[in-house]
């Protein structure tokens, strides 16, 4: 019967455990298939597109000939606006953008002040070559501010799209010069706007090979040309085609085709880490190739201004909610993004992704963290059976064991108490009485029965009398003082072939030993008792009752 228990454990296990597949199998979303990434740049983008930002100036200023004095501008000069784009590379409020964006010489505002100028000249019939104009303006003229001999006037602005509970919004924010490089010396400026835990890109540190596929992401559009007021970033896929240097500054040559309006704009590879900047196309070159300042001469910026380009926690989480997402893990991502707009509310691609994860069944402590609670119970609950099975196989056998003296008890495998090896001994055979006067006790763990009155007993009966030193069973319920319970053999041959009613006799004699324990723990006279042999499959007086404990662990667990 103990095996049969035994069998039953692991058969039950196991009926758990397939469960618990089942139960997973059957709670993934069956539109997860959907949300797999097309492609490696569509996972690059989404890495990417938090942290791409526009970048607008609004320049003022005149322009003066220097050989004649003539200003032209007007009384209020020319006030241009212009647009690139950048990205964010330190949620602190860090820009990266191209330095001939914001940059106030002839590459940057003041070019667009000579254009302006040379518009005004054209209308007015004074020139008839626009390129050439230009040039002689660059060689003899001078843009300048308010104050004769100043910089044009250049107010930087940074825009980017936050998430609210009434729809996205877009956050514009006033950006200052941390440094630069000039256009011609590598194209990269850093800005800061007051703002934290904005989105960010990684920097990437190293060369990147030709043939890289990258993606150049920004804001397409001219000077002057309206941007979409949903500020959503395009993604020109390409290569790397080629390495070039520019006054021993790094540039990629990159298949993207990409306009003026993503100047500064990043090219980011696979991964979506940013290995250079838009910068301006080289002369005679086809709108199909353009040129991307290498991330090294933005460190080296960096560098220079103690500035160390780092992720956020945020922008950690919501990679790995990404991650999630793409491996149809809707609940894990729903966790993800929840921590991501913990850190930064007004992430807009967090918002638009955790809303995707949720249509596609994803909860918060959802599926995904029930599983693993339910996977861990049934393991428990499992092992609980296991044992109990064991417990019971165990405490069945010790009862058909007939007490009896113990030969030659080995050790058995793993380590585990020996198991008495039962033999026939007649009532009659005299038990040695030490000199103190107590019968001999068997050792702890030895079976010890009481045959009860009434009990079913065809074994032969004493042959006499117990000899002198040997107690006499009787039904007296507590033994003489100082006289421990010494067990008595039943008189039944061991029931090898599990024939007779085995589970009478084990009822009786549990209720037997039970009620003659319970006798000798509330005897008033005794000072100094000695523990008597337990029943088989109870625990003795120096042991706690591991059942118990057991079933305390699994309410606890249940709990």
């Amino acid at each position: 019967m103990g095996a049969h228990h035994s069998v039953r454990g692991v058969r039950l296990m196991r009926a758990v455990f397939v469960a618990a597949a089942l139960l997973a199998l059957t709670a993934a979303p069956a539109a997860g298939a959907a949300s797999q990434p097309s492609s490696p740049e569509e996972s690059a983008a989404a890495v990417a597109r938090p942290g791409i930002v526009l970048v607008t100036v609004e320049w003022r200023g005149w322009v003066r000939d220097k050989r004649t004095g003539e200003q032209f501008g007007g009384a209020d000069g020319y006030q241009i606006k212009s647009t690139c784009s950048g990205a964010v590379i330190k949620p602190d409020g860090h820009v990266a953008t191209a330095s001939h964006c914001v940059h106030t010489g002839p590459q940057g505002g003041a070019g667009a002040l000579f254009d302006a100028a040379i518009e005004e000249l054209a209308a007015a019939g004074r020139i008839g070559d626009r390129a050439v104009a230009k040039a002689q303006l660059i060689e003899h003229a001078v843009a300048e501010g308010a104050t004769p001999d100043r910089p044009v006037d250049r107010a930087i602005q940074v825009e980017r799209m936050e998430a609210t509970g009434d729809g996205p919004i877009r956050d514009i924010a006033p950006a200052t010069v941390v440094d630069l490089v000039a256009p011609t010396d590598g194209d990269v400026a850093v800005l800061k706007v007051p703002r934290d835990n904005l989105p960010s890109l990684e920097i990437r540190a190293d060369q990147t090979p030709v043939g890289t596929p990258v993606l150049a992401i920004g804001y397409p559009g001219s000077a002057g040309a309206a941007v979409d007021p949903s500020l959503e970033p395009s993604n020109k896929n390409g290569q790397v085609s080629a390495r070039r240097t520019q006054n021993d500054r790094p540039f990629y040559e990159i298949s993207a085709a990409a306009t003026h309006g993503m100047s500064g704009g990043p090219v980011v590879d696979m991964e979506g880490r940013i290995v250079g900047l838009v910068s301006q196309g080289a002369p005679g070159e086809t709108q199909s190739f353009n040129f991307a300042a290498a991330s090294t001469t933005l460190l080296d910026v960096l560098a220079g201004k103690d500035v160390k380009a780092e992720l956020g926690t945020h922008d950690r989480a919501y990679r790995e909610g990404l991650e999630r997402y793409f491996a149809d893990d809707f609940d894990g991502a729903v966790e993800g993004f929840d921590d991501v707009l913990a850190a930064s509310p007004g992430h807009l691609q967090a918002t638009e992704y955790r809303r995707l994860a949720v249509e596609r069944g994803g909860t918060a402590g959802g599926d995904s963290v029930l599983l693993i609670g339910f996977a861990v119970l049934c393991a428990s609950i499992a092992v609980g059976t296991g044992a109990a099975g064991t417990m019971v196989a165990l405490t069945r056998r010790r009862r058909l064991t007939p007490a009896s003296p113990v030969a030659a008890a080995a050790p058995a495998p793993g380590g585990h108490s020996p198991t008495p090896v039962p033999t026939s001994v007649p009532l009659s055979a005299p038990t040695p009485v030490p000199d103190e006067g107590f019968a001999g006790v068997p050792a702890r763990g030895t079976p010890a029965f009481i045959l009860p009155e009434g009990s079913d007993n065809s074994g032969p009966a004493p042959a006499g009398p117990a000899p002198a030193g040997l107690p006499v069973v009787s039904d007296v319920d507590t033994p003489p003082f100082g006289i421990p319970l010494l067990p008595a053999a039943l008189g039944l041959e061991p029931q090898r072939d599990r024939e007779g009613d085995t589970d009478k006799v084990e009822r009786g004699e549990a209720g037997a030993l039970r009620d003659e324990q319970t006798d000798k723990l509330t005897e008033p006279r005794r000072q100094h008792v000695e523990p008597g042999t337990p029943l088989a499959g109870e625990p003795r007086a120096d042991q706690a009752d591991e059942g118990d404990e057991a079933d305390q662990g699994h309410e606890d667990e249940k709990r």
